[in-house]
């Protein structure tokens, strides 16, 4: 006996309303940003050094040339949060006494704050390229949803021994985000990752022996730093290859709860509804058959 093709279409129909009634986005599902806070980093000026090829200047005077004996990169300025109306050309140039190295113009590499932004829309001034806050994840389940970057307002000018004017370089207007191809892929390793967006997009720092604390409304993170790709240019790929700790970071803010898109289960009502149809196109072919 074989069955009517007419009857099992009427009831494979069926069954796709069923399912199609199953998933009815009506509902909300908790959703979670973050809000406030910043992130601390914290560079070793002796790890960096040694981690970096570039070395243009003599290490020791002479009478023909009395500058030296400065280190390959260090830091020169900072600029926090409250610098994001300054313009690319004004962080370069700010605070510049003149083009050479000289290890007075080094300042200390620690403690070096940058707030986090917030989710409105930001207007740079020229050559800036700050990012507002998209971070994004369900709560209890951060490493499984989570996406968008959080954006950091600050830059940093360094200093390279090379001839000027270029032997200045900015690692600034950074973002935050969780990559999970990268996640233990070498010990040590996490997901999250500092990416520098002023001048050009590279990756910033590398982020390792990560801690993540999520505690009522409270999100923090801890663990040492390494470099970004953003430093090959620099020499620093071998370093960097090596999963070379340049430095520590700390990172603290509010979990702010929203609101998302969600499947919920389907009312009784359209339950019955769609079993109802069921029922009337099977009881309708019943009595039709092809032998």
């Amino acid at each position: 006996m074989k069955i009517n093709n007419h009857q099992l279409s009427g009831w494979l129909f069926a069954v796709q309303l069923i399912a199609v009634c199953s998933v009815f986005p009506l509902s909300q599902a908790h959703a979670a940003t973050v809000s406030g806070g910043a992130l601390i980093l914290n560079l070793n000026r002796d790890a960096i050094i040694a981690g970096v090829d570039q070395d243009l200047y003599p290490d020791t005077p002479s009478s023909g040339f009395q500058i030296c004996c400065r280190p390959s990169l260090y830091l020169e300025e900072f600029y926090d949060a409250s610098a994001a109306a300054k313009t690319f050309v004004e962080l370069r140039d700010g605070n510049t006494p003149d083009l050479y190295d000289l290890v007075s113009d080094e300042i200390p590499a620690t403690g070096l704050q940058f707030s986090v932004n917030g989710p409105g829309a930001i207007t740079n001034p020229g050559g800036r390229q700050n990012r507002n806050t998209t971070f994004q994840f369900e709560p209890g389940n951060l490493f499984g949803t989570a996406s968008g970057s959080i954006g950091l307002g600050g830059v940093m000018r360094f200093r390279v021994d090379v001839n000027p004017p270029n032997n200045r370089v900015h690692l600034g207007d950074m973002t935050l985000e969780y990559d999970p191809t990268k996640e233990a892929a070498t010990p040590g390793r996490s997901g999250w990752v500092i990416t520098n967006h002023i001048g050009f997009d590279a990756g910033g720092f590398e982020l390792f022996d990560v801690t993540t604390a999520l505690a009522g409304d409270n999100l923090t993170l801890n663990g040492n730093l390494g470099f970004g790709w953003g430093f090959d240019h620099l020499g620093a790929s071998a370093a960097r290859l090596r999963d070379t700790r340049i430095g520590t970071f700390s990172f603290q803010t509010t979990v702010v709860s929203g609101e998302l898109p969600a499947a919920v289960p389907v009312p009784t009502a359209v339950w019955l509804f769609a079993s109802g149809l069921a029922g009337l196109f099977l009881n309708g072919r019943s009595n039709r058959r092809v032998a």
